[in-house]
C-alpha cells in the first residue's frame, strides 16, 4: 500500500509563514497580497531587516529613506514593518511620528488590524494585542511592547521607543518653506522626541526632502561635522538612501552580502557587471538604467515624464527626485549668470557695500556677509567681493571697516555702505562710530529697513540678474560658495550671501548711475608752453 502524499498546500502555507517571519517582503506579500512590490521595496525591506536586526542588538541604528510620493514606502515603513518587527520583538515599542495626528493615527489602526489576522497570528504566535490596551493612539502589546501615534509638536512624555519612525513630518512645499515651521520641528525631534528612545534604540526616517533646511536636511547637515574640529562627539550618522522617482544616472548595488545591502552606486557610463573595471565590485547588481521610473507597476517611465512636464521645476526636483532645488537653479537660475575675467576700472564710478548680519562662532550659525557691488555709468553692476565670516560684535565692525578701506579709499570712487537694520545693527553701532573716529575712517551709511518676505527682497536682484546685468569675476575664490547658495534660494541651507546682494542693489536703486569719466584731454606743446611763461616769474610778466 502506497504511503499518503504529504498535502502540498498546507507545506506551501507553513513554508510560507517560517520565510514571513525571516523575510519583511515576504511577509508583505502574504498579508498584503495585493500590494505590488519591485525592486526598490525588495531594496528597502532588506535594509529595514538590518535595522530591526541592529535594533535588538542595541547598536542604535540610523537609516533615512528619501522616496517620491505613492511608491508604497509608507505601507512597507510605516505598517507592515512596525507589524513585522513587534513580531519578532513583542516586547519593543514603536513610536510613529508624522506631520498631524492624524496620519500615524492611520498607520496605528492598520497595524493593529494586522496584529488581529489570523494569518498574522499563525505567523507570529507569541505577539498578541493586550486586551485592555487598545486604543488608536497608544496601544500595548501582551508582552509589555506597543505602538504609539504622534503629531508633530504633540506630548509623548511617559512613552518610550525602542523604534522612532518620523515619516513625513513635513506636509507640503509651504511648510517647508517656512523657516517657523522647519525650527520647530527641530526643536520638537531634538527635546521631545529623540529623548524617547531606548538606549540602543534605532531612528528611521521616511519623507519627501522638500528644503535642505527640513528635518532630512538638519540631519545630514550634522553629518557634515561628523570628523571635523569642533564638533561634538557622537553626532548621529545615517544610511541615507534616496530613491529619485526617475534615475539621472545607471543605478548599481554591491550584492556580496545579500544579508548586508550595500549603498546604491550612481555612475555617468553604464558597467560590465561580469567584468567590472578595476575599483568596483564583482557582486554588482544592475538596479535600474539612466533615466528609468523607480517601480513600473506604478508610475511607468512615461507617466513620470507627464507628470514632470507639468509640475513646477522646484516641486518635481524636490517632491519626485529628492533633491530640494533642481540643479539648474529655481529662482535664480544657471542661465541669469554673467562672468567677466576682467572688471572695469572702479575710478570715477560707485561702489556700494551691504551687510547682513549674524551674530556667533559656532559652526551651526548663520554667516555675517558682506556683498560689494560696482556701479558703471550704463547701471550695470558688477560683484566685486562676496565677505563672508563669523565672529562677535567687535570682529564684524573691524570687518565692515577693514572692506571699507578695501574699495572706498579709491581715489574719484564714490562708496556708501548699507547695513541691515534689527538687533545686532542698533547693539553693534556705536561701536562702529567709536571705531570710525579711533580710526579716523568716516563712511557715510544707510540703515536698510528689513522685509519679512526675503523672496520679495531679492526681486529686483532677480529682475536684474535676469538681464544680465550683475555680473560676476571669473575667478574669485568665493564665486563657487556664492552661485550655490544663489541656485539653492529660497531652499537652500543659507541665504546670507543672498540677502547681502539683495541689500545692495536696494542700496543702489533710485541712485542715477554715475557720470561717464572722461579724462582730461591731453595738453597740447603751446599749453604747456603758455604755462610755463605764465608761471616764469620774469620781468615781461610784472
Amino acid at each position: 500500500m502506497a504511503s499518503p502524499k504529504p498535502n502540498s498546500a498546507a507545506a506551501k502555507l507553513l513554508a510560507d509563514r517560517i520565510l514571513a517571519r525571516r523575510r519583511l517582503l515576504h511577509f508583505t506579500k502574504l498579508t498584503h497580497p495585493r500590494y505590488s512590490a519591485g525592486w526598490v521595496h525588495d531594496d528597502i525591506c532588506r535594509r529595514l531587516e538590518r535595522f530591526s536586526r541592529e535594533v535588538a542588538e542595541g547598536k542604535s541604528p540610523r537609516l533615512m529613506l528619501l522616496m517620491p510620493p505613492r511608491h508604497g514606502k509608507s505601507e512597507l515603513a510605516s505598517i507592515r514593518f512596525p507589524a513585522w518587527h513587534l513580531g519578532q520583538y513583542p516586547h519593543h515599542e514603536l513610536i510613529n511620528v508624522g506631520y498631524n495626528l492624524d496620519l500615524p493615527m492611520g498607520f496605528s489602526r492598520k497595524v493593529r488590524e494586522v496584529f488581529r489576522d489570523p494569518q498574522y497570528q499563525a505567523i507570529f504566535p507569541d505577539a498578541q494585542l493586550d486586551p485592555d490596551s487598545q486604543s488608536v493612539e497608544k496601544w500595548n502589546t501582551t508582552k509589555g511592547g506597543g505602538f504609539t501615534a504622534a503629531g508633530r509638536g504633540g506630548g509623548i512624555t511617559g512613552k518610550g521607543a525602542h523604534i522612532l519612525i518620523v515619516d513625513d513630518p513635513i506636509k507640503d512645499q509651504e511648510e517647508a518653506d517656512s523657516a517657523l515651521v522647519r525650527e520647530k520641528l527641530w526643536d520638537w525631534y531634538q527635546s521631545t522626541a529623540y529623548t524617547r528612545l531606548a538606549p540602543g534604540g534605532g531612528v528611521l526616517v521616511i519623507q519627501t526632502w522638500w528644503n535642505d533646511d527640513d528635518l532630512a536636511g538638519r540631519l545630514q547637515q550634522a553629518m557634515a561635522l561628523i570628523g571635523k574640529e569642533g564638533a561634538p562627539e557622537g553626532i548621529d550618522n545615517f544610511e541615507i538612501i534616496k530613491y529619485p522617482a526617475l534615475s539621472q544616472q545607471y543605478e548599481y548595488r554591491d550584492d556580496a552580502d545579500p544579508a548586508q545591502p550595500g549603498p546604491i552606486l550612481r555612475t555617468d557610463e553604464p558597467i560590465d557587471v561580469a567584468n567590472p573595471p578595476l575599483g568596483y565590485s564583482r557582486y554588482l547588481t544592475l538596479l535600474r538604467p539612466k533615466d528609468t521610473c523607480l517601480h513600473e507597476d506604478r508610475y511607468p517611465t512615461e507617466a513620470l515624464k507627464r507628470i514632470r512636464a507639468n509640475l513646477q521645476p522646484r516641486i518635481w526636483s524636490a517632491l519626485y527626485q529628492q533633491n530640494p532645488v533642481p540643479d539648474e537653479g529655481m529662482y535664480f537660475k544657471k542661465e541669469y549668470f554673467r562672468y567677466q575675467r576682467q572688471l572695469p576700472s572702479p575710478n570715477g564710478l560707485r561702489i556700494y557695500t551691504a551687510w547682513d548680519f549674524a551674530i556667533g562662532e559656532k559652526q551651526a550659525n548663520d554667516w555675517t556677509v558682506g556683498a560689494t557691488i560696482l556701479q558703471d555709468e550704463l547701471d550695470q553692476l558688477y560683484v566685486l567681493e562676496i565677505f563672508r565670516m563669523k565672529g562677535d560684535s567687535f570682529q564684524i565692525v573691524e570687518a565692515m571697516l577693514d572692506v571699507a578701506t578695501r574699495w572706498g579709499s579709491m581715489p574719484g570712487t564714490g562708496y556708501l555702505l548699507g547695513a541691515e537694520d534689527g538687533q545686532i545693527w542698533r547693539a553693534i553701532e556705536p561701536l562702529f562710530k567709536k571705531r570710525m573716529v579711533e580710526r579716523r575712517q568716516y563712511l557715510p551709511y544707510e540703515v536698510l529697513r528689513p522685509m519679512t518676505d526675503k523672496m520679495a527682497r531679492a526681486r529686483p536682484l532677480q529682475g536684474r540678474m535676469q538681464q544680465g546685468r550683475v555680473i560676476f569675476p571669473e575667478e574669485a575664490a568665493w564665486r563657487a560658495q556664492a552661485e550655490q547658495e544663489l541656485l539653492r534660494f529660497p531652499a537652500g541651507v543659507h541665504d546670507d550671501v543672498v540677502d547681502a546682494l539683495a541689500w545692495a542693489v536696494q542700496l543702489c536703486m533710485g541712485k542715477e548711475p554715475p557720470q561717464a569719466y572722461t579724462p582730461p584731454p591731453l595738453k597740447s606743446w603751446r599749453d604747456r608752453l603758455s604755462e610755463s611763461f605764465a608761471g616764469s616769474g620774469s620781468h615781461m610778466s610784472a
